[in-house]
C-alpha cells in the first residue's frame, strides 16, 4: 500500500493562514451586524469591538466615599450613608430636553427619586383643613436646590414643608416642587421657568436659590450658555454629521478659571449684570403669571466663612471672584425687589455645614430653609 505524502511546512502555513482569514471574516461579519445598528469610529467592526472590550476591561467601579456622609449624618448607619451616596452617584446623569438642552434622568431609589425633572420631596405638601386653597411653590436652582448628596427628605423643599408645618400650622395649605438641576444657573432656570409657564403651569410662588453656578462656572454664565454647551460646540464645529468622526475634549475645567483674554474686573461685573438681569426677567415672568417670586443668593465656602480652612470637608480655595462679587450683591440686597442675600450665614458656623466641597449638610440646609421661610412668611400668612 502506497503511503500518503506529508504536506510541506510551507503548505501548512499557507492553509493555516487561509483558515485564519476565514475565521476573521466570519467574526467581522458577525460584529458588523451589531455595529451596523451602533455608531462606531472604525471602518472594521472587529477593531471597534476590540476597543470596546479594552474599555470594559479598563473600567472599574467608582468607589463611594462615605466618610463625609458619616460626619454630617452621624445618627444614621454606615449602610444608610453609603446607599444615599451611591444613589446620588447613579442618578447624577442627564438626558436631552428641548429648549433647556438637558435635565435630570428619571431615577427610582430608596433615598433618591426623580421623575419628569422633579426631585421627590418628603413631605411634598402640608394641607390645613381650614385652608380653602393650596399654594403651589416651585423651587429652582442648581445642585444645592436639587439636594446633591442628600436624601429626598433632607432637601430644601422637603425641609421647607416640615418647618412650615411645624411653625405655621394655621397658615394656608402648600405643595412644593423641586426643579433643582445640577449645573443649572439663573439663566437656564429662567428658561426652564418660562418653558413651564408656556406649557400652562401656574405656580402661586417661585423660589430661586443661586450663587455657586452663576459665579463658579463663570464662563457659562458670562456667555449665557448652559454647562454642556462646550460639548455641543465641539460636535458642530467638527462637522460630525459630515465627517462621521468626533474627538471629544473635556474642557469643562476652563469654566472655573479666570479668563486670560478679558480683564478680571469687567468680567466679574458682567457676571453680576447677567445675574441681576436674569432674576429681573424671572420676576417679570412670575408677575405676569400671577406668581410671587423670591430670589436668594446662597452661602458659599469662599465668602465670610472663618472656619473654612479648618473645615475638613469644604473646598479651601481663597481669593476667589466671590470676594469681589458677593460684597456688591450684599449691598444691593436692600434695593432689589424680592432679593435676599444669604451669603453671610456661614460667619458663625463651627460644625459641618457642608457634606462635600460645595453642597450643604442636612443640618445647614435646615438653617438656610429657616431664612427662606422668614422672608416668605410675610406673604404666606
Amino acid at each position: 500500500m502506497q503511503s500518503k505524502s506529508k504536506r510541506s511546512a510551507g503548505r501548512n502555513i499557507f492553509f493555516g493562514f487561509i483558515t485564519l482569514l476565514l475565521v476573521l471574516l466570519i467574526v467581522e461579519i458577525m460584529f458588523s451586524i451589531f455595529f451596523y445598528h451602533k455608531y462606531g469610529h472604525e471602518k472594521l467592526a472587529i477593531v471597534e469591538a476590540g476597543k470596546m472590550l479594552k474599555g470594559m476591561l479598563k473600567s472599574k467601579p467608582n468607589p463611594v466615599n462615605v466618610e463625609n456622609q458619616k460626619l454630617v449624618r452621624s445618627d444614621s448607619s454606615e449602610a444608610t450613608n453609603r446607599q444615599i451616596a451611591e444613589e446620588i452617584r447613579r442618578s447624577n446623569k442627564f438626558q436631552y430636553e428641548p429648549w433647556v438642552e438637558f435635565r435630570n434622568i428619571d431615577y427610582t431609589g430608596r433615598y433618591v427619586n426623580i421623575q419628569n425633572a422633579i426631585r421627590k420631596s418628603i413631605p411634598s405638601a402640608y394641607f390645613n383643613p381650614a385652608s380653602k386653597d393650596t399654594l403651589d411653590i416651585y423651587f429652582f436652582g442648581g445642585s444645592t436646590t436639587f439636594g446633591f448628596n442628600l436624601a429626598d427628605e433632607e432637601t430644601i423643599p422637603s425641609q421647607f414643608v416640615k418647618l412650615y408645618r411645624e411653625r405655621y400650622p394655621n397658615a394656608k395649605s402648600i405643595r412644593v416642587y423641586n426643579f433643582g438641576t445640577p449645573t443649572y444657573y439663573s439663566y437656564q432656570e429662567l428658561m426652564l421657568f418660562t418653558k413651564l409657564l408656556f406649557r400652562g403651569d401656574r405656580p402661586g410662588a417661585v423660589v430661586f436659590l443661586d450663587g455657586v453656578n452663576d459665579f463658579w462656572f463663570a464662563k457659562a454664565s458670562y456667555y449665557n450658555q448652559s454647562y454642556f454647551s462646550y460639548v455641543l460646540r465641539q460636535v458642530f464645529n467638527q462637522d460630525l454629521l459630515t465627517t462621521g468622526k468626533f474627538n471629544f475634549k473635556d474642557t469643562a475645567e476652563r469654566m472655573f478659571r479666570d479668563p486670560t483674554d478679558i480683564p478680571l474686573k469687567p468680567f466679574n461685573d458682567t457676571l453680576i449684570a447677567h445675574y441681576l438681569t436674569n432674576i429681573t426677567n424671572a420676576e417679570m415672568m412670575a408677575r405676569l403669571a400671577g406668581a410671587k417670586s423670591y430670589f436668594f443668593c446662597q452661602p458659599v465656602p469662599f465668602y465670610k466663612y472663618p472656619n473654612q480652612q479648618k473645615d475638613p470637608i469644604c473646598f479651601k480655595d481663597q481669593h476667589t471672584r466671590f470676594e469681589y462679587i458677593y460684597p456688591i450683591l450684599e449691598k444691593k440686597a436692600g434695593s432689589l425687589p424680592n432679593f435676599s442675600f444669604l451669603g453671610n450665614l456661614l460667619e458663625n458656623e463651627t460644625g459641618y455645614p457642608f457634606v462635600d466641597g460645595l453642597h450643604y449638610s442636612p443640618a445647614f440646609t435646615k438653617k438656610v430653609v429657616e431664612q427662606i421661610l422668614v422672608v416668605m412668611m410675610k406673604d404666606l400668612e
